[in-house]
């Protein structure tokens, strides 16, 4: 029996959508339960962990060119099947090598299903009347939801299976978790063995991933035509390439972007381990705190429009990041705070992540009306590889240099902050121009 048309396109990207929650169910965990969990068995791999998010952003744009011969459901199930090896490979082989190689494979399982979304989504609505951006939209958020509660209840999961294991009640085992290092022997391998039941759980939720990708109906058509007609020499991408190096806005938005990729990778995939390690807040409650901050995200970007609109977009970003800064130094001095401790530092970890993901958005347009129309998809090469060497940079000067000393998890948050007011005054100043930029304009050099 024939399908009706659109129905393969429509079944295709709702499968998507299912097998993208599941990915971001796993990412909850891989940036924090993991995070914390190579805190105790790997401690270099876990203070350079936003170097490995560099390599793997590489390695998944490579295996990304391969689409068109491929096809997606290849690389999909490439995704789940990484997730899933590397979490059991990080329980049961505790080589340390093993634990680099599964740090590795696991961020570029799920880094590559993530920046799938985008040409899977473009792939499958084509044809059936609906918008790319209403189906990356609802992709997103509800990705989104998935990633909170992972965040939350991997650190409350993390903690029951700890007072399992130690014998100890649910609220006496939370406690113990504000203080891990002061832990006994025993005590700690219970910890550990808490870890390791929720890291196994993410295998089997990685692992489910495959059914909704294997019932994806893939034709030759959804993919073979994504090889551009016009394909050019190395030498014509190079030549592009330099060409918009060419342009001083172009080289200050490059600043900019490096400078605030570097402040992100010195704190933003140790959240929870500088409120467990340096304010002692249980694991728990920990847990609670950043996935609240995850829900920020989604709230305050639903309000972006309407602020690009009043301010325009290099005015939205300076806003933004200069209002986030305050947050960020509460959150470093959070233990000054007392009894009020976890409120104030869950408020401002709540509005530091919604302010500075505010002006997403406008980041991504201010990047576009920069470069020339021709010279686009050369310049977003660009951006996107220069993020890849600078979380490269970023996780090797905090696994290297900054977090030798647990203080140094504080320290970060004051260097981002002077970083965050440094972009700011890069955009300010040198791209204020494009602030009622129209994309559609066009911008010649």
């Amino acid at each position: 029996m024939a399908l009706a048309p659109g129905s393969r396109e429509k079944r295709n990207l709702t499968l998507f959508i299912v097998s993208y929650i599941l990915n971001n169910l796993v990412s909850g965990i891989m940036y924090d339960t993991f995070v914390n969990y190579l805190q105790e068995v790997s401690l270099g791999i876990a203070t350079s962990f936003w170097a490995f998010y560099g390599y793997a952003t590489f390695i998944s744009a490579l295996i990304l060119l391969a689409v068109p011969k491929t096809g997606y459901k290849i690389p999909l199930l490439f995704c789940a099947l990484a997730c899933t090896s590397a979490m059991v490979s990080a329980v049961y082989l505790d080589a340390a090598w093993v634990l680099y190689l599964t740090t590795l494979l696991a961020l570029t399982g799920v880094q590559l299903h993530f920046i799938m979304l985008a040409p899977f989504v473009a792939a499958y609505t084509g044809g059936i009347g609906n918008s790319d951006i209403d189906w990356y939209t609802r992709t997103y958020y509800m990705g989104y939801v998935g990633y909170f509660l992972t965040t939350y209840l991997g650190g409350v999961v993390t903690v029951k299976m700890f007072s399992v294991h130690a014998g100890k009640t649910y609220a006496a085992a939370k406690e113990l978790t504000a203080y891990v290092a002061d832990m006994s022997p025993a005590l700690r391998s219970a910890y550990l063995q808490g870890n390791k039941d929720v890291l196994l759980i993410t295998a089997m939720l990685s692992a489910l991933c495959i059914l909704p990708v294997m019932l994806i109906r893939e034709e030759k058509s959804d993919f073979a035509g994504i090889v551009h007609e016009n394909r050019k020499t190395l030498k014509e991408r190079a030549g592009e390439i330099l060409r918009v190096l060419a342009g001083k806005d172009a080289l200050l938005y490059l600043t900019y972007w490096a400078i605030v990729s570097f402040a992100m990778g010195l704190f933003s995939s140790y959240y929870t381990v500088f409120l467990n390690r340096n304010l002692h807040i249980d694991k728990a409650t920990s847990s609670l705190l950043v996935s609240v901050s995850y829900a920020a995200i989604v709230v305050f970007m639903l309000f972006t429009p309407v602020v690009v609109k009043k301010l325009g977009a290099a005015s939205t970003i300076c806003v933004s990041m200069i209002l986030s800064i305050p947050f960020m130094l509460l959150i470093a001095n959070g233990d000054a705070f007392g009894g009020a401790m976890v409120p104030v530092v869950g408020i401002a970890l709540f509005m530091r992540a919604g302010l500075a993901n505010l002006s997403s958005p406008a980041d991504s347009a201010l990047c576009m009306y920069i470069a020339p129309k021709a010279l686009r998809p050369a310049y977003t090469s660009v951006v996107n590889f220069l993020a890849g060497i600078v979380s490269i940079i970023s996780g090797n000067f905090t696994g290297q240099i900054l977090f030798k000393s647990q203080e140094g998890y504080r320290t970060a948050y004051y260097i981002a902050a002077a970083l965050y007011l440094v972009a700011t005054l890069i955009v300010f100043f040198g791209l204020r121009k494009y602030n009622r930029f129209s994309k559609e304009e066009g911008h010649d050099e």
